[in-house]
């Protein structure tokens, strides 16, 4: 983990729980989403034509466009992505043609004839294929009449084309208009994605910072998720911004739980005023016997700094992972019993929060566990464990039931009974069990979980490897096996 990402260490954090680019590979889902998405891809299976899908800026357009394609592919789905839409006419056209692996000769009647064909192949052969345009705001009505041509291509009975249209409500306004009544009419869905309420956002908090590898002390107050919710109605870009700062001002005040008053500070730090000096709000009053007191975003890059002068051989490299969270959720009704990590975060004030050192360098006892041969199938293993592998995980391991730390001095060693036979990596199970444990992590997407080990699982592997800080092999070792099978496998 490099110096500048110091703070999520020192929460125990492995990667950054709100990154500012769309994560599709830790995907949190709310019912009403979920109901959106399976109408969506009932109405691509059944070949009915035409969705659309409208949502704010930040609401997961984006996300949920390839969360649809990666579902899709394994249903016999050939997608084509258009998400340049500033190219009109037949450029876009052309833009289709090379998603699906098509020549485009820049004439538009030969170019929807050779779609048309492609598209004819693909249905005799019992496959479906989709257009998803993202962006589609930025469409000129003339665009918009090329995406009705291509509705209009079909057999007797069924769409050949289906096609999803993905934008900003600006999309609805401009096909309300009178002279795109055609495309209008042809709409056999469509979805629109609303901001997360209150207890989404407690979910979606605890989720992500699960997903991180939090071990369940990080916690979201009450209070604080109702401003959150005040400020960003509920628009998952919006959480991003302001939990990023959080994290700053959790890691400078060494902190566990995100109060009130972190929370306002961490949102008028990312609050931005754009306009003419007469539009700035004047600065509050500080009064002459108060000074103000030093942002937490400011105290935690000056102690970055610190750390990551004297722990930069630790945070050479990082990688995403996928792991597990607890956040606070928000106190349901009364007639509903509040979970006890509401009730623990409620009465914990921050000065009492638990040290953010993921565990300290100090001596360990002697491992009690013992050799017994072969017994059972099972054998005594030990392997030394690099120092940013103990710093992100000792304290995980620790708890394990069958695993031992010992050591001292830096030199950490790690001792636990399993298996003495090797993965094998021809048995199919074995393989999709050890790429969804990637995948889990981040270093290998969800779709290509195949149960087959090549080169693609195996840069993957070296990912995670360098990542925890153990000898990128791309090898199953047994080291390797252990912390994939017992943080990415039984954690799930």
């Amino acid at each position: 983990m490099i110096a500048r990402n110091s703070h999520l260490a020192a929460l125990g954090l492995i990667r950054n729980p709100f990154p500012y680019t769309p994560d599709a590979g830790c995907y949190f889902t709310t019912p009403h989403l979920d109901e959106q998405v399976v109408e969506i891809e009932h109405c691509i299976l059944a070949r009915k034509g035409f969705c659309l899908l409208t949502a704010e800026v930040g609401m997961g357009k984006s996300t949920l466009v390839r969360r649809l394609m990666a579902d899709l592919a394994s249903k016999n789905v050939v997608s084509a992505l258009v998400f340049n839409t500033f190219l009109q006419g037949t450029e876009l056209l052309a833009a289709v043609l090379h998603d699906f692996g098509l020549e485009s000769t820049g004439n538009m009647a030969t170019d929807i004839a050779t779609l048309n064909s492609f598209l004819l192949e693909n249905h005799r052969q019992g496959k479906t294929c989709l257009l998803i345009v993202d962006d589609a705001q930025n469409l000129t009505e003339d665009s918009l009449e090329l995406i009705r041509l291509l509705c209009n291509l079909e057999t007797d009975q069924e769409k050949l084309l289906q096609i999803l249209l993905a934008g900003q409500p600006e999309l609805e306004d401009t096909l309300s208009r009178h002279n795109l009544r055609q495309l209008r009419s042809r709409v056999v869905k469509h979805a629109r994605l609303f901001g997360l309420n209150s207890t989404e956002i407690a979910d979606y908090i605890r989720f992500r910072f699960e997903s991180s590898g939090s071990d369940g002390t990080l916690l979201l107050a009450t209070d604080a998720c109702q401003m959150l919710l005040k400020e960003t109605a509920g628009v998952p870009r919006q959480i991003h911004l302001i939990m990023d700062r959080c994290l700053y001002g959790l890691a400078a005040r060494n902190a566990r739980v995100i109060d009130a008053a972190l929370m306002k500070q961490a949102i008028d730090d990312s609050r931005v005023t754009l306009g003419s000096k007469a539009d700035v709000a004047p600065a509050r009053p500080v009064t002459a016997a108060v000074q103000p007191a030093p942002s937490p975003v400011a105290v935690v890059l000056a102690l970055a700094v610190v750390i990551g002068a004297i722990g930069f051989a630790w945070y050479q490299s990082s990688v995403p992972v996928q792991a597990k969270v607890v956040t606070r959720a928000e106190v349901p009704p009364a007639k509903t019993p509040a979970p006890p990590p509401v009730q623990v975060a409620v009465a914990a004030p921050v000065t009492s929060a638990a040290p953010v050192t993921p565990v300290e360098d100090k001596a360990t006892p002697a491992c009690p566990l013992t050799d017994s041969g072969d017994a059972g199938g099972q054998t005594l293993h030990e392997k030394a464990l690099p120092d940013l592998a103990f710093r992100l995980l000792g304290a995980r391991l620790a708890r394990e039931e069958g695993v031992c730390l010992s050591g001292a001095d830096g030199q950490h060693r790690l001792s636990w009974k399993a298996a003495t036979a090797t993965h094998d990596l021809r048995d199919r199970p074995t393989v999709a069990r050890m790429q969804i444990a990637l995948s889990h992590y981040g270093s290998l997407a969800a779709t290509d979980v195949d149960g087959l080990w090549g080169e693609r699982s195996r840069s993957a592997l070296r990912r995670f490897q360098s990542g925890i800080g153990l000898e990128p092999s791309g090898e199953i070792d047994a080291l390797s096996a252990l912390i994939l099978e017992k943080f990415y496998v039984q954690a799930q």
